[in-house]
């Protein structure tokens, strides 16, 4: 996990003394005849919007926990303590745990000698931990200094740490504000997909790397911003955690993330529903497909001033309908700004995307 970004905080929560009498064992007579175990379980959990609500919604309940522990204590015939303890762990990090360790305790254990216990202790990571290739939406934003500039290039910092698969056209977006909000300008925003292998929690503080090097800085929630980059959706994954909730909250009733989105995926789904249907919900919403002559002037400008307008262009050249069909110097075929970039990213997946602009 990456240090340099501060996370929400930590608590540690325990479960100690969880009783079960159960037939276990490897020996005849221990799957014949019950005898006790005793389990200990320890989980990280993100509390910090729990403390701040004082709710168990945004916890876990250890209840719960028990229950689970509980049902495979007294479930199906096991060998070994280290199967038990390795069950009621994947179980238990089911619940949205960051890490689980689990302690199997057989205090009767079939030894003829005296001795006080005998353990097995396994230690999981939760699934914002674990890293296994995913297929993953991102969501791209800009409404401060050169917007389009700033999703642009986030595109080309992010192509150095992961496979990027769709990279939809920029769209103008009139911010959603609340009341008491002041005016905001317009958002220009985009959609891209990708696959990366890096734990979704570490994946999100690199997002937050590339949006500080433009310049983010967080002060207080909807703000203007020089960049914003959210996980609208991770493929075959849901997360509970309020460091990093999955699918995106209100990527359902946003207009601006689900019509790029569909643009490069039509069979999209958020949530179980199809994005199209979703996006059928938000017309009043006003969202605007931008042309590469409004504003790519303004982009090399910008990439020129910041001094990263030559590798950035010598990297995008080369694929197809990059920057859109309306620009002849950019790209050969008609598909727009829907690049396919096949292998193009750097081999380290764990690479900080380096060529941003730095202040």
């Amino acid at each position: 996990m990456r240090e340099d970004f501060p996370t929400m905080r930590e608590q540690i929560i325990r479960l100690t003394g969880l009783r079960a009498t159960a037939a276990h064992g490897v020996l005849p007579e221990e799957q014949d005849t019950p005898q006790e175990f005793v389990v200990d379980i320890e989980m990280a959990v993100c509390v910090e919007q729990a403390v701040a609500e004082d709710s168990l919604q945004t916890t876990i309940s250890y209840a719960d926990v028990a229950d689970r522990a509980m049902r495979i204590l007294e479930g199906s015939h096991v060998n070994l303590i280290e199967t038990l303890a390795d069950r009621i762990a994947q179980q238990v990090a089911q619940l949205g745990a960051r890490t689980v360790t689990v302690t199997v305790h057989k205090p009767q254990a079939p030894i003829a000698h005296t001795f006080s216990d005998v353990s097995a202790t396994a230690t999981v990571p939760g699934a914002l931990l674990t890293s296994r290739r995913r297929r993953v939406v991102l969501g791209i934003g800009s409404n401060l200094d050169v917007p389009e500039a700033h999703v642009i290039e986030a595109v080309h910092m992010l192509s150095d740490i992961v496979e990027v698969e769709e990279i939809s056209e920029l769209y103008r977006t009139a911010p959603q504000l609340a009341a008491s909000q002041d005016d905001q300008p317009d958002y220009v925003n985009a959609i891209l997909t990708c696959y990366t292998d890096i734990p979704p929690l570490d994946f999100l503080h690199l997002l937050h790397h590339i949006e500080a090097e433009h310049g983010r800085v967080r002060t207080k929630r909807w703000e203007a911003r020089t960049l914003d980059i959210d996980v609208i959706d991770i493929e075959g994954m849901t997360s509970a955690d309020p460091e990093l909730l999955i699918p995106h909250p209100r990527a359902a009733r946003r207009r601006f993330v689900l019509e790029p989105w569909l643009s490069v995926d039509p069979t999209a789904t958020l949530a179980g529903v199809a994005v199209a249907d979703l996006l059928a919900q938000t017309e009043g919403q006003r969202t605007t497909r931008m042309s590469v002559d409004e504003y790519m002037p303004r982009v090399l400008e910008a990439l020129s001033e910041w001094g990263d307008d030559s590798d950035f262009l010598e990297d995008f050249e080369d694929f197809d309908g990059v920057f859109g069909d309306d620009d002849p110097d950019f790209g050969d075929d008609d598909s727009g700004f829907n690049g396919h970039f096949g292998s193009w990213g750097s081999p380290d997946p764990r690479h900080d995307g380096g060529g941003g602009r730095r202040r």
